[in-house]
């Protein structure tokens, strides 16, 4: 009966054993990652892509408009000393905000 009791409790700790997985798992061996070439090989795919083609027309008409509201801005600002405030003024400084942003996009990609 005693024998009984232990094998039972020898199958009963393997299996635990087993089910927690501290005996099931094989180690595996990792090996360290080779290096990478010493000189990195460029692809025709990053020289397309490093060519970045200018919109000179679009370009030319943000610069255009960012310039005639830049010189309408002083008038306001001249409004706003006599205690006026311009409807569009706010709208012609964050028009500005955006032409700037993108032609400044287009110029450095």
């Amino acid at each position: 009966m005693q024998r009984l009791c232990r094998m039972c409790f020898g199958f009963f700790t393997l299996a635990m054993a087993l089910a927690s997985g501290s005996i099931g798992q094989m180690h595996q061996r990792t090996y360290p990652k080779p290096p990478g070439p010493a000189v990195e090989q460029q692809d025709q795919t990053s020289d397309a892509k490093s060519i970045h083609r200018l919109d000179t027309v679009t370009m030319e008409r943000e610069a255009r408009e960012l310039s005639a509201l830049a010189t309408s801005i002083p008038a306001d600002v001249e409004q706003l000393k006599k205690g006026l405030l311009p409807s569009d003024a706010v709208d012609k400084l964050r028009r500005i905000e955006k032409l700037s942003k993108q032609l400044r996009a287009q110029i450095r990609p």
